[in-house]
């Protein structure tokens, strides 16, 4: 059975997995790096790679930034501002002399979710991943990950929800429904401060109403954002990811808000999608940087 070194790569550290191609994961670690040049980063790889370079086939990374994950060229690198317009995986491939392909990590995620999880055999579907500070995710059409003309398709985060075109960024997507937006809109139902996802839930759970009604406001907010993006992608599915979801309860009040939005739609004319939990949490990615390994070496 082949094995594979899936590292996710990440502002402080990477974190790495030896990954079956059944997805067993036979060791797990993480590495700290630098994000100034490619050293910081090339290095720490390369060091996990030696540990285990007569056991894998080969290396699949996943990284911020907008990358051609079929030529392995990363256009943009996130957080590694030195990563523009750079050939990443032949570069690599180079330093650490083994095989490597590259996916921006929100899309590896989604990858992860088509292969194996809640979109697979799914034709047209959205991944919505929310992040800490930001949302990233994936298009799902015709059973594949559309890319987009420059790879940046599925950057929700910079989605406007304010057509008045005020000034700043305060009605970007990542504002409103990041779960820093969620502890803010929280503390203003709520008045308790310092909560972050599990402390609302646990609340939640406990019966708090205040902290319910801060809850229902951030899903009402993302239920607008999921009825533009459902406008334009037609979705049969909408899966939902990150901490937030741990809590089945969040997903239930999502749908919720999402079925009210459609059910006050004067039109009528857009179909309404099914709300589910993503499979995979924390492990979306390596398992996700295991499907594109073998979906770039043609094994799927």
């Amino acid at each position: 059975m082949e094995k594979y070194l899936c590292i996710d790569l990440s502002r402080t550290k990477l974190r790495y997995a030896l990954v079956t191609e059944g997805l067993d994961v036979l060791a797990e670690g993480n590495e700290y790096i630098g994000i100034d040049n490619r050293e910081e980063v090339f290095g720490p790889i390369k060091t996990v790679a030696d540990r285990y370079r007569d056991e894998i086939e080969g290396v699949s990374i996943t990284m911020p930034g907008v990358i051609d994950p079929a030529k392995g060229f990363a256009y943009s690198g996130g957080v590694f501002s030195w990563v523009r317009d750079v050939p990443y995986a032949d570069e690599l491939s180079a330093y650490i002399n083994l095989p490597v392909v590259i996916c921006n990590d929100a899309k590896a995620a989604a990858l992860a979710e088509v292969g194996y999880g809640a979109l697979k055999k799914v034709e047209n579907g959205v991944l919505l991943m929310i992040l800490n500070t930001g949302i990233g995710g994936a298009v799902i059409t015709d059973g594949h990950i559309l890319n987009g003309h420059h790879f940046a398709a599925g950057e929700f985060s910079y989605m406007k929800g304010d057509y008045q075109r005020r000034e700043g960024y305060q009605d970007m997507f990542a504002l409103a429904n990041s779960l820093d937006g969620l502890s803010r809109l929280v503390e203003e139902a709520s008045g308790k401060k310092n909560l972050n996802v599990l402390r609302i839930c646990s609340k939640m759970a406990a019966g708090d109403e205040d902290v319910r009604r801060g809850v229902e406001e951030y899903c009402d907010r993302l239920a607008v954002y999921i009825y533009n993006i459902q406008c334009v992608v037609d979705a049969d599915v909408f899966v939902i990811g990150g901490h937030l979801t741990d809590d089945p309860n969040m997903v239930k009040m999502i749908q919720a808000s999402v079925d009210k939005i459609f059910a006050n739609d004067h039109f009528k004319n857009i179909f309404k999608p099914t709300i589910k939990q993503c499979v995979f949490h924390d492990n979306s990615r390596r398992y996700g940087a295991v499907y594109n390994y073998r979906l770039q070496k043609g094994k799927i």
